[in-house]
């Protein structure tokens, strides 16, 4: 409800008066002038909004649906304009007053303009369309759709073939078997408007995106509403022609080069307005941002690079921000799953020098925006523009970090944002951080020890979150992730220790979480960011030392059904034994009668090279031991027993053998009981150091990665007979 002047007041009467012949005869202007009222916008009524419901319905009584897609004629023509006046009206009704869009009786008035797009078999036969009315419609659809009480009830709508024939939410799927291989007649068949619409924007795109840009963008604008859906997005993949037909060939051709020359000629004429083709294709790498994040669908990203990077550096080049920031939040998505055409997407972006451009980008969009001590002066576009390169090189480096200029992000991006003073700035440079850097790096920047007190306060307030999302942005998966990294590191341990408010809050999230299904994963990143702890004296006493801790690892270890969480909670309660009783007690061996095996110490992402290794081990007479055949799932106490009876210890490095706090177990327990340590490396290019490093000193390692197996193999049991002597 809203105040009104009497003119627009008295209009609406004289409007609601009218009769459904009054609206055959002539009455077009008195509509006119409503509607212009309504748009306007600047002032609205206080009376009852049923007149305008009762206008809109006597309009749809008086529009004859057999004439309604005629191609010629006066009657045509009259019947489209009047149901151009009922779709305008009711979407200043949706604008006005949205519970009153909502009710029954406006959903009555949806359905029939629903209806009106199924009745268009003149469309499938001709090949023609009346843009006008379709705009008019479609603009209905995407407000009530953005006003309506269930996005997902509404969706049913658009799926069924007729107002009369509905999909209820039980038999939603039976809507993926539309149409699809097995078409009917253009003439008799009866389209769902989600089949509808995409057969419209296939013939639209190839028949003149200049004459039709407005309508094209309509219908993406109402794709890109239920795209989120994920049987929506899975339909629209798999079951229509539009992602093959118009999305893979538009985002993979030189058509880029029009939308550049869009750009730059709208930039050239304003700073604000855009052309409507422009936006064509910013929806469609918005579809495909959204298309990527259902697991059912299979997008070809490595495809798209090409053109990704010529519009990047273009849209970079002409200073146009908003197209800029689709296109990274979509580069963005396509980076995050773990999946083979994930890994050539991120190939190919090497390739083609994409990562340098945007990390170059980067870097200079910090140097306009930094003040100094951390002030930086950032625009809504610029900032979104900053989260979504942050949150690419974030990507990347989970998928490769050998494809980042180390350098530069760290000396350019992370160091110079880590006291930025906008928080989900500082955070995703400090998450980025987190997994590119080195024990080195951590104990020579002393900015980044700081990085602890304000990570364990984007955990609290993102646990304390009723999505588990900070700002609804980084999640609390991202966080405890980063934590986990960092606490691979003995500074970062120490500073944990120092404060018991974080152990507290680890433990804190872990007694919610112990009987959520959703969050296994968060509670295995957290015992295994408790287990790197457990090393550290300070943090294992205080550890050991609660007894609602003790009781709760207990717990985990003998009732949570998930194994690994179960090891992991296991694992802590024998590393604190180990840690607190003999904090610097001196390294002593051990050694039995029975010290035969070779023990190999590896991480299971190597698995199969290292049982390689122990089968040829095992062909030259000797004895192994390995926990794929020995543990089957039993406690640390095993591990220990098989390091105790070990001849010599294989250490299988890497990257993933560093960060895992069950192998960091197993060699300092080997290197406490002062075992020969033989390494072997099985990463390429990877030095060990931190916990690793210190251990194995200046070991010569050798290298599996370079040369042929066998000659490698030969050097392996020369070290071995070498212990021997």
């Amino acid at each position: 409800m809203m105040a009104t002047n009497e003119t627009t007041q008295q209009i609406l009467t004289k409007c609601s008066r009218l009769k459904i012949r009054d609206y055959k005869k002539n009455s077009i202007n008195e509509l006119e002038t409503l509607v212009s009222k309504l748009e306007d916008g600047k002032s609205g009524f206080h009376h009852s909004l049923q007149p305008l419901i009762h206008i809109i319905q006597t309009i749809i009584s008086s529009i004859d649906r057999t004439t309604l897609w005629k191609s010629k004629g006066k009657v045509c023509e009259q019947q489209q304009q009047l149901a151009q006046m009922a779709c305008r009206l009711f979407k200043c009704l949706c604008q006005i007053d949205v519970e009153c869009a909502v009710s029954d009786e406006s959903r009555t008035i949806i359905d029939s303009m629903l209806q009106w797009l199924r009745d268009d078999t003149d469309f499938h036969i001709t090949k023609s369309t009346s843009q006008d009315l379709h705009l008019t419609i479609f603009a209905c659809i995407e407000h009530y759709s953005l006003v309506c009480k269930n996005q997902e009830d509404f969706l049913n709508e658009l799926f069924s073939t007729s107002t009369k024939n509905k999909i209820n939410s039980s038999s939603s799927k039976s809507c993926f078997s539309f149409h699809h291989h097995h078409r009917k007649n253009a003439s008799q068949e009866s389209l769902s408007i989600i089949d509808y619409s995409s057969r419209l924007v296939i013939y639209l795109l190839q028949s003149s995106l200049v004459s039709s840009s407005l309508l094209i963008n309509q219908i993406l604008s109402i794709f890109l509403i239920y795209a989120p859906i994920s049987r929506f997005s899975i339909y629209l993949v798999n079951h229509t022609d539009f992602y093959h037909t118009s999305m893979v060939p538009y985002l993979s051709s030189t058509d880029s080069d029009y939308f550049i020359q869009c750009i730059i000629d709208e930039t050239a004429r304003s700073q604000t307005d855009t052309n409507d083709r422009v936006f064509v294709f910013t929806h469609m790498i918005n579809l495909l941002s959204e298309f990527v994040l259902h697991s059912d669908i299979e997008v070809q990203s490595s495809l798209f690079v090409p053109t990704f990077k010529h519009l990047f550096d273009s849209l970079v080049d002409c200073g146009t921000t908003v197209p800029l920031w689709y296109l990274v939040k979509c580069l963005s998505n396509l980076l995050t799953s773990s999946s083979n055409e994930t890994n050539v997407f991120v190939q190919e972006m090497n390739r083609i020098g994409l990562i340098n451009s945007i990390t170059n980008y980067t870097i200079a969009l910090i140097q306009k925006s930094t003040l100094g001590e951390g002030k930086m002066i950032l625009k809504q576009l610029h900032y979104n523009v900053l989260i979504s390169c942050l949150s690419i090189l974030y990507n990347i480096s989970t998928l490769d970090e050998q494809m980042l200029n180390r350098d530069l992000v760290i000396n350019k991006i992370c160091r110079l944002l880590f006291k930025s003073n906008i928080q989900h700035v500082r955070l995703m440079s400090c998450v980025l951080y987190s997994n590119i850097l080195t024990q080195k790096e951590l104990e020579s920047d002393d900015s980044c020890h700081h990085l602890c007190e304000p990570l364990f306060s984007s955990i609290d307030q993102a646990f304390q979150s009723p999505n588990y999302y900070l700002s609804n942005q980084i999640s609390l998966f991202t966080l405890v992730n980063c934590l986990k990294n960092l606490c691979t590191h003995k500074q970062f341990q120490i500073r944990i220790g120092k404060q018991n408010e974080n152990i507290e809050l680890l433990f804190r999230i872990l007694r919610q979480f112990n009987s959520s299904i959703e969050q296994q994963e968060e509670i295995q990143i957290i015992l295994e960011s408790i287990w790197f702890c457990s090393f550290e004296y300070s943090c294992a006493k205080q550890i050991h030392s609660h007894d609602k801790y003790f009781a709760q690892l207990v717990q985990l270890a003998e009732t949570n059904p998930n194994e690994r969480i179960q090891q992991a909670a296991k694992g802590i309660l024998w590393q604190l034994k180990q840690t607190i009783s003999i904090p610097n007690a001196p390294r002593t061996p051990v050694t039995t009668e029975s010290s035969q095996h070779i023990m190999l110490s590896y991480n299971h992402d190597s698995k199969d090279l290292v049982n390689k290794i122990c089968q040829y081990l095992q062909n030259s007479g000797y004895r192994t031991w390995m926990d794929i055949d020995n543990m089957h799932g039993s406690t640390l106490d095993c591990m220990a027993h098989a390091i105790e009876q070990a001849s010599v210890i294989i250490v299988c490095m890497s990257e993933k053998y560093k960060q895992s706090p069950n192998c960091q177990s197993e060699a300092e327990y080997a290197y406490r009981l002062k075992k020969p340590i033989l390494p072997v490396l099985l990463q390429s290019k990877y030095k060990p150091d931190g916990w690793l490093g210190i251990i194995l000193g200046t070991k010569l390692y050798i290298d599996f990665t370079k040369n042929d197996f066998d000659s490698n193999y030969k050097k392996l049991v020369k070290e071995i007979e070498a212990t021997k002597n």
